[in-house]
């Protein structure tokens, strides 16, 4: 692919508001643009730092539609959507149209930063970003960040976008952590579906209880610590060694980096994560 091409490609996932770039970029045959993970981590640093950011082991920054959370703002790209108290969303109506009961702002502002993006995308003929990765600083509430991304999914025009929480990897740099969302209203599963849906309710001062959808899951553990929560993980595995699924129930207490704590203690025994406020799995 031509170098210039790369470069309004790089140029646009940057965001909506830097359209007037690319015809810069067209007409100046541009040829060297600062990676993405570059612009993100850039603006991380500029709106509260990438040493709050939580810390952990992730893959490569791809290119996407990126949301930046501090405890002060809310940004999608560079384009400010909303002022947070805390971490905390000013209370909105809740949109008729996300299913997932999120708010008319989100909704609203999300929206427009896709049909923009689609519009974009058609007049400069590359696809529409097909993943979110969410920047928040670590004692962002995780509930917040959980309806933000039911937000972002629900909005994108075709398919769902794939969904990441952003990390400070280190040495590594800027890294992503995958994870899934619940679909609205919960799930009911059937025994036919060899479903465990094992869930970890995360509380405060790094509390957490093990539950589990299936009916021959033992009693609930409940516990505190990442050490401890390991070592649970570690024998539920063994018992159901099959199984490489767990729900993060985010409550109102944990904050995203109890949720990155939760995926890191995790990760030796399973390797898929699902975020949720709430949301069920039924049995049967």
């Amino acid at each position: 692919m031509h170098t210039l091409t790369l470069t309004l490609i790089a140029t646009l996932l940057l965001g909506p508001s830097l359209a007037p770039v690319l015809e810069r970029a067209r007409a100046q045959e541009v040829t060297v643009i600062a990676g993405l993970d570059t612009v993100i981590l850039t603006q991380i640093n500029a709106t509260f730092g990438s040493e709050k950011l939580p810390l952990g082991n992730g893959a490569a920054v791809e290119s996407g539609m990126y949301v930046v959370v501090s405890p002060q703002t809310l940004t999608i790209f560079d384009q400010p959507l909303s002022e947070l108290q805390g971490g905390v969303l000013p209370v909105s109506p809740a949109s008729r149209e996300c299913k997932s009961g999120c708010s008319e702002l989100l909704w609203k502002g999300f929206r427009n930063a896709w049909l923009q993006l689609d519009e974009e995308s058609s007049h400069f003929g590359v696809e529409v970003p097909g993943r979110v990765m969410i920047g928040a600083e670590a004692s962002v509430p995780a509930h917040t960040i959980v309806e933000v991304a039911y937000a972002a999914a629900e909005t994108r025009p075709g398919a769902l976008p794939t969904l990441s929480l952003l990390i400070n990897g280190g040495n590594a740099g800027l890294r992503t952590r995958p994870f899934y969302l619940l679909p609205p209203g919960g799930l009911r599963v059937s025994p036919g579906d060899n479903v465990l849906a094992l869930r970890v309710a995360l509380g405060s001062n790094e509390g957490f209880t093990i539950s589990a959808a299936h009916p021959r899951f033992a009693p609930e553990v409940s516990g505190t610590g990442w050490k401890q929560l390991s070592t649970e993980l570690a024998k539920i595995k063994k018992a159901w060694p099959n199984k490489g699924v767990v729900i993060l129930d985010v409550g109102s207490d944990a904050s995203i980096g109890d949720v990155v704590n939760a995926m890191l203690a995790a990760q030796k025994h399973f390797d898929e994560f699902v975020l949720s406020e709430g949301a069920k799995v039924r049995w049967g």
